[in-house]
């Protein structure tokens, strides 16, 4: 009888430590799923953020582009500077969260082209400023182009983004081949601009919804 006993207590023992050991087991795999989750939530709000902060960067950018008679020169200027590096950085942080490589890919481009215009922007030389500038559309809109997901059954905030970087390529193109030494090439690229600041609001709208 006592030896039964003594074995039923040992059963019971080694029962507890491997009820124990799962728990342990059990409660690690939550605690590192939750962690998961928490830094994809994070990722995906910086991403969100990123968004915005561009579109924000290209509605100040058009607006400095948008041929107001009333507005001193500077001042657009001013508006065009600050609205690049806005969207420089919206494009930086979005590039740092982002879970596709060629959407990275993309980011990145877009960012390095708004650095661009800025140096053109601030490059007082005509002629260099004004191949800055092209060449910074041309990055923009070289990185619109590679964030287009061209993958079957998309999610629908991912055909939405895919409709803000279409949008935004027709706006960097307008930009590209307008003349800013007449009129006309002025107008065009203000249209440009704001094509461009259309399409980044919905790609910001598409990474909000993120279904």
């Amino acid at each position: 009888m006592s030896s039964y006993k003594t074995k039923n207590k040992r059963y019971s023992r080694k029962l507890k430590k491997q009820q124990n050991k799962e728990n342990r087991t059990t409660h690690l795999r939550i605690s590192d799923d939750s962690n998961r989750s928490t830094e994809s939530s994070n990722s995906n709000t910086i991403a969100i953020i990123g968004g915005w902060v561009e579109a924000v960067g290209n509605i100040v950018a058009a607006i400095g582009d948008t041929p107001f008679k009333n507005m001193p020169e500077t001042i657009k200027t001013d508006l065009r500077l600050v609205g690049n590096v806005l969207q420089a950085v919206g494009s930086a942080l979005s590039a740092d969260n982002e879970p596709i490589f060629m959407d990275i890919v993309g980011d990145i481009l877009q960012s390095f082209g708004n650095v661009t215009v800025v140096l053109g922007i601030l490059d007082e030389n005509e002629q260099s400023c004004q191949r800055l500038e092209t060449i910074g559309n041309e990055l923009q809109l070289l990185g619109a182009g590679v964030s287009i997901n061209t993958q079957g059954n998309l999610t629908f905030s991912q055909s939405l983004d895919n409709v803000g970087n279409m949008i935004q390529v027709i706006g960097n193109t307008l930009q590209i081949y307008a003349n800013p030494n007449t009129e006309e090439g002025i107008l065009v690229n203000a249209i440009g601009s704001w094509t461009q600041a259309v399409g980044t609001v919905i790609s910001a709208l598409a990474a909000d919804y993120n279904d």
